[in-house]
Formats: C-alpha cells, sequence, structure tokens
C-alpha cells in the first residue's frame, strides 16, 4: 500500500514538472477586470511559435464560466493552462483522491475483518 501511494505521489509530481517545463518557454498573461478577460500566450513550443492575444467580453459570467473560458482558449492553441490559474481544479483533484484513498483503506480494512475466523479473535480475548 505504501509503495503504490509513493507511486502516486511521484507520478503526479513528475507531471507537474512535465508541464512547468512545457510552459518555461511561454509567456502567458491572464487578466480578468471583471468586463474582459484578456488571454495572452507567446513563446515557443516544440519548435513551433505560439501566439495568442484574445479579449473577451465576460460581463455577468460566472467565475466557472471564466475558467471554462481560458481552458477553451489555451486548448485552443494546444495547451493546457497553468495550474495556478486553475485553483479550484487542484482542489477537486485533490478531494477526489483522498477520498478514493480513504475508501480504498476503509474498505481493504473491512473486508479483512469480515474473512477473519470469529473464533480466533475470541481465543485471544
Amino acid at each position: 500500500m505504501k509503495l503504490l501511494l509513493i507511486i502516486l505521489l511521484f507520478s503526479i509530481s513528475m507531471g507537474g514538472f512535465a508541464q512547468q517545463s512545457a510552459l518555461a518557454k511561454l509567456r502567458t498573461r491572464i487578466s480578468d477586470d471583471e468586463k474582459t478577460l484578456l488571454i495572452q500566450i507567446d513563446g515557443n513550443r516544440d519548435g513551433q511559435k505560439i501566439q495568442l492575444d484574445q479579449t473577451f467580453a465576460v460581463t455577468g459570467m460566472s467565475s466557472l464560466g471564466k475558467e471554462l473560458l481560458t481552458y477553451r482558449a489555451f486548448n485552443s492553441v494546444g495547451l493546457l493552462p497553468p495550474l495556478n490559474e486553475m485553483p479550484w481544479l487542484i482542489f477537486t483533484v485533490l478531494g477526489i483522491l483522498m477520498v478514493g484513498i480513504a475508501l480504498l483503506t476503509v474498505s481493504v480494512q473491512s473486508v479483512k475483518a469480515a474473512l477473519m475466523n470469529p473464533v480466533k479473535s475470541l481465543r485471544s480475548e
């Protein structure tokens, strides 16, 4: 179980490093003044020049709608938005991961207790 957790944490951290190195050659700027959302991307990735300069009217749009718009703009040039621009995603993924680990741990312990012979546990008391 410990080995599985170590491998999982290692793969998550490597994914973060991979995204950081992919974005290292890019300059990104996201500006939101509640009326307009400005997304600028400039740089090179895999030998190709990437340039995006878009302004969106976002008056009255929810923050989730703005995050989705940002994701779509980055995705249109073949990129993922920087994780620091999407903090809700980090907390959601980590929350789901923690609940999954807790459920897995509890279920394994429950199955072990259900399969154990009750006579052995009564003899030791």
